[in-house]
């Protein structure tokens, strides 16, 4: 395998600190690609059903594409795959940066870490060479001073992933952090922790080979225009970042304003993406490979938070840290932010948890005796201090970092009604109440609520040609399963999601065909059934696991909008999900048919 891949699987057992090389057949790698695909087989296979997702049996797994590293656009992306603490089913956290390609020119496209270590270790790559480097040091301190010491003993060309304090104390909703990305969601720091592991540190020096050099430069060359003059990549998301949506969500009514209880923002104008532009913003910053230059470093100029940076801020923390906690601060977006980064946190799940509890307060199942201040929406000081007690499993700190599930489950009360997650995952910034495709794929996303398995609010709300009714459910279930198995590729080649408002499928099978020379992905239709497969087969893996039923919060299906745009409406799930589990060629309980897993040679 001597184009596009490396052909390698590295294994590190951390119990024993030891580590072995091994080939990625061709078979393996064209059905599964790379990346998502590539963790969710290794972890299928191999972690046992039930597996403690904090024991030395589960596995940490980083894994590239074909694409990352490459000079291909937007390919500086890697996958963290796991078993959840947070939800108990599959999770794959996706963060672009250098690491991948790092991980790449050092020699190996996966990288699977197993056991524990008798005491806080960093891993050292250096291209085949694999040291164990004592962590004592490093253990308690936060993710930005972790990534300062390790550049100033290592060098500023070497890659860093670590844990900070909320990873180290196990928090289920605590991050991986790499150079200011973050593999986010789903408790993956917790997973590291659980390993004793503080750092992963990469630097390779090896040449990545292509299979078809004169095709590939020109289809890239094709792709770097295509980018360059779309009104996204080329345009608004080089000016504002993610938070290039802001006003559009708003207008639309699908902004959540205090914990999904209304839609109507009155910090529309001091949270918008002008406001964040021309107030905060200092430069612009890329990931390797990347022309859009989405990343925004942003420093607080004046108020109470003048001085915190953060490198953002992006849409979903906007939102999180902003109209979710009824705040209309930026430079308190901006210091949470940074927060998170520091202590390691899944940025969306901790706003969503503190706008819960914010909630909670102002219906009297907790009081701000029991907390020990004024936890309420609009309090900022409240919001920051609650996000330090997170980090460090302090006070209330402690039940929220658990997640807002269980936080709603011990505090009961008709709490739950308002816990706004899916399968233990806490959803993002889209009430779907004024989108309903969101809704559908809130509820079948692999890895429980999340908008990156399906954005179809792009195509609900963004799109000028081929916009489809938000307030219908005609379509909903065929998009939002064409883009499940679509983005199951994308994130499986190691390009950014953002390559594809500009890209089209047929030109990103170009690219991997050009870049592997692999038969299996010579043809769209067959790359585009390795995405059937690879997202049937983390369905597989989460009904092992006892996943819950695909719904939603009760607030998004029983309560009607209550305000904006899409005042009065529900979210139609059910309709919606049966028509999407008949396309899957699932039964009526979401399980896989017979059928359908030959057709994927899944049996």
């Amino acid at each position: 395998m001597s184009y596009g891949y490396t052909g390698k699987r590295l294994d590190i057992e951390l119990t024993t600190s030891t580590w072995t090389v091994t080939e990625l057949s061709p078979e393996l790698l064209s059905r599964y690609i790379g990346g998502k695909g590539l963790a969710a087989r290794i972890i299928y296979d191999e972690v046992d059903p039930g597996c403690d997702p904090l024991s030395p049996e589960n596995y940490l797994v980083f894994a590239t594409g074909p694409l990352t590293g490459t000079l291909a656009p937007l390919s500086g992306r890697t996958v963290v795959g796991t078993k959840s603490p947070l939800t108990g089913i599959w999770v794959d956290s996706n963060a672009g940066g250098f690491l991948g390609p790092e991980l790449k020119r050092a020699g190996y496209d996966v990288v699977v870490i197993k056991g524990k270590a008798l005491a806080p270790v960093n891993i050292l790559i250096e291209d085949g060479l694999i040291s164990f480097k004592p962590a004592d040091s490093l253990w308690g301190l936060d993710c930005e001073e972790t990534h300062n010491r390790l550049k100033a003993e290592y060098g500023a060309d070497y890659r860093v992933a670590c844990i900070g304090p909320a990873g180290e104390q196990l928090i289920p909703i605590s991050a991986i952090i790499s150079e200011m990305r973050g593999f986010g969601r789903g408790g993956v720091g917790a997973v590291m922790g659980s390993k004793n592991l503080k750092a992963l540190v990469a630097r390779g020096t090896q040449t990545l080979k292509i299979f078809d050099p004169e095709a590939f430069m020109m289809i890239n060359q094709e792709a770097y225009n295509e980018l360059a003059i779309h009104p996204d990549t080329g345009g608004g998301r080089q000016r504002y970042g993610s938070n290039v949506i802001y006003s559009a969500m708003n207008e639309l009514g699908v902004h959540p304003v205090k914990n999904f209880q209304s839609s109507v923002n009155e910090y529309a104008e001091a949270l918008s993406e002008d406001r964040m532009r021309e107030d905060l913003v200092e430069k612009d910053k890329a990931c390797f490979g990347c022309p859009v230059a989405c990343s925004k470093f942003s420093k607080v100029k004046q108020g109470k938070y003048k001085g915190e940076y953060t490198e953002g801020p992006e849409y979903e923390n906007t939102w999180a840290f902003g109209t979710q906690c009824g705040n209309g601060d930026y430079g308190a977006v901006v210091a949470a932010e940074h927060i998170c980064d520091q202590y390691g946190i899944d940025s969306i799940s901790a706003g969503n948890a503190i706008g819960f509890a914010m909630e909670c307060v102002q219906r009297g199942i907790i009081s701000q005796e029991e907390i020990g201040y004024a936890l309420q929406f609009g309090n900022t000081d409240s919001m920051i201090q609650m996000l330090h007690q997170i980090g460090k499993g302090e006070g209330l700190g402690q039940l929220l970092g658990l997640g807002t599930k269980a936080a709603a489950q011990k505090l009961g009360q008709g709490s739950e009604v308002f816990a706004m997650h899916v399968k233990g995952l806490e959803l993002p910034a889209y009430d779907p109440r004024g989108a309903y495709a969101m809704g559908l794929a809130y509820a079948t996303s692999d890895r429980g609520g999340c908008h990156l398995r399906s954005w179809p609010i792009a195509a609900e709300a963004l799109q000028n040609q081929g916009r489809i009714d938000p307030y219908s459910i005609e379509f909903k279930a065929e998009y939002v399963k064409n883009e499940q198995d679509l983005i199951s590729i994308v994130d499986s080649i190691g390009m950014c999601l953002f390559a594809t408002f500009a890209l089209s499928p047929r030109q990103l099978v170009r690219l991997i065909y050009a870049a592997t020379g692999l038969e299996r992905f010579k043809e769209i239709e067959d790359v585009l059934e390795s995405g059937e497969r690879i997202y049937n087969l983390t369905r597989l893996f989460n009904l092992r696991e006892g996943v819950e039923p695909d719904t939603l919060p009760a607030r998004l299906l029983d309560e009607e909008m209550p305000d904006g745009p899409a005042q009065g409406n529900r979210t139609p799930l059910k309709e919606m999900l049966e028509e999407y589990y008949f396309l899957r060629g699932w039964d009526e309980l979401g399980t896989p048919g017979q059928e359908k897993l030959a057709q994927l040679k899944l049996v």
